[in-house]
């Protein structure tokens, strides 16, 4: 398999803009929720479809659900110093775009992927859990398969991630400094699978069905 060596990437100058670049499509952080079977025998299942509403309500409407609370906070706040623990570790040349950087990998014309960082081989995928229960339970993460059983939403999060980047693999980290050494940090390397039908052919459900509502 041939990686390509470019891509396109779109740098934007704050949240507004960087949220205007991602309204129109389905990210790769929200793409678990068309993933699913429907039990009718269509491509898109019913939780599918409600999200597609949701996100055409948001297109028509120009208010998106607000996300706040302190588990995103916190993984803001410690997001940045993860990616240096992280970094001290390997000799790649890896680049961060995490925090206030606003970057955006375009997918298609539905998708999309903002990556926490990326090197000539691979993307990077930081998790802080407020909860460290599961910052706990991520130190079983091994592997696609493993990151699939546990968090089901990471897993085709990295998997549109690496397809929007056409890379081979990815990382996943999992910290949390209240930890005591040894237990602050489980990197977890993701391989790439072969889910491009799978997810092009959700895509592209979600975005006729999306169009349908629109301009109906």
């Amino acid at each position: 398999m041939t990686y390509r060596t470019t891509m396109e990437v779109t740098y934007t100058k704050s949240e507004d803009q960087w949220l205007q670049a991602r309204v129109n499509r389905f990210t790769a952080s929200v793409i678990h929720k068309l993933m699913g079977n429907s039990r009718s025998g269509g491509l898109l299942s019913q939780t599918a479809n409600t999200f597609v509403y949701e996100k055409a309500a948001e297109i028509l409407t120009g208010i998106s659900k607000p996300i706040y609370g302190d588990a995103l906070d916190w993984g803001k706040d410690h997001e940045a110093a993860a990616f240096e623990i992280f970094n001290n570790n390997f000799f790649n040349e890896w680049t961060y775009y995490g925090g206030e950087t606003y970057v955006f990998i375009p997918y298609a014309d539905y998708s999309g992927f903002s990556p926490d960082g990326l090197c000539q081989d691979a993307i990077l995928e930081i998790k802080c859990p407020y909860n460290s229960a599961i910052h706990l339970k991520n130190f079983t993460i091994t592997d696609a398969d493993s990151l699939k059983s546990v968090h089901p939403e990471y897993f085709w999060q990295m998997q549109l991630g690496m397809l929007a980047t056409d890379l081979p693999k990815g990382y996943f980290v999992s910290y949390d400094p209240r930890m005591p050494e040894g237990k602050q940090m489980h990197i977890a390397e993701i391989e790439r699978h072969d889910l491009q039908f799978e997810i092009d052919e959700k895509l592209e459900a979600a975005w006729e069905l999306l169009q349908t509502i629109l301009h109906s």
